[in-house]
């Protein structure tokens, strides 16, 4: 999507509610329509529960990041940050796609849609939309929905409309489609997945060997368990060539990495 800067800055300052107690929200393809060429999941209310979390300063760095926000939308931040457990997107075509900020509580969510800079649109499929313009020198403007204790927000009316419908139910959504590979294991909080056409674009102007190679779809994700975190990656390469060559060069990285007084570069690449 073009314009993720107000989307973004919900999302990632959102983080900053902690001490609640609640279930996780792992990532729910369901949500998601069915041809997209990237979807990935932020699961707050893990990420929260993680010694990571904790090390990177925790609530405190959160709060910290609560005052970068705009001052219009600053308490509007802060009351979000209470009820977020966690943030889904997905994208398609060259500019097209959206951001769900999942919530605990529609109540409160439609009382915050009211305390932003928003202006109610034209409802689509009986759901409540709004304009949201970021008043700085850019000018640029948001599209939201709320579905139940779900925020939409999007750049396009398509992305918001596209949303709409597969959270009601009313379209194809991706549990259904094999648009992109889909990959979960236990203590997972972030999860993003890539597919073949975005995969093309990246590869045009990319300048690390790897992303040149010739990959047909890339799954990331990201746990922790017992105290360790892990990542994951898992590649599909369009050939046997390609996958040679792939192997060739994490070969040359971890042989490199052999050389390294650093620990841990031994860890990051084992």
């Amino acid at each position: 999507m073009r314009h993720v800067t107000f989307s973004a800055l919900l999302a990632v300052v959102g983080l900053g509610a902690g001490g609640r107690v609640a279930l996780a929200t792992p990532f729910e393809p369901a949500t998601i329509p069915d041809q997209v060429d990237a979807v990935g999941h932020l699961d707050v209310d893990a990420l929260r529960r993680t010694q990571v979390f904790a090390a990177a300063g925790g609530q405190a760095a959160l709060d910290a990041a609560l005052e970068e926000a705009p001052p219009k939308v600053r308490p509007v931040v802060r009351a979000l940050a209470a009820t977020l457990r966690g943030v889904s997107f997905w994208h398609a075509g060259d500019d097209h796609g959206a951001v769900y900020l999942e919530t605990r509580d529609a109540k409160s969510l439609g009382q915050l849609v009211g305390r932003l800079p928003a202006t109610p649109a034209q409802p689509i499929d009986g759901f409540p939309t709004y304009t949201i313009t970021e008043h700085d020198k850019t000018d640029k403007t948001h599209l939201a929905g709320i579905y139940g204790d779900t925020m939409v927000l999007a750049d396009s009316e398509d992305g918001l409309r596209q949303s709409l419908r597969v959270l009601a139910g009313r379209a194809a959504n991706l549990a259904g489609s094999k648009a992109l590979p889909m990959a979960s294991r236990q203590g997972v909080f972030v999860f993003v997945a890539i597919g073949d056409h975005l995969l093309g674009s990246i590869q045009k102007t990319a300048r690390a060997r790897m992303l040149q190679l010739s990959m047909r779809s890339l799954v990331v994700d990201v746990g922790e368990s017992a105290g360790q975190v892990t990542a994951i990656a898992h590649a599909e390469m369009r050939s046997a060539d390609a996958g040679q060559k792939a192997t060739s060069i994490l070969e040359g990285l971890r042989a490199m990495a052999s050389l390294s007084d650093d620990p841990m570069a031994h860890t990051l690449l084992d």
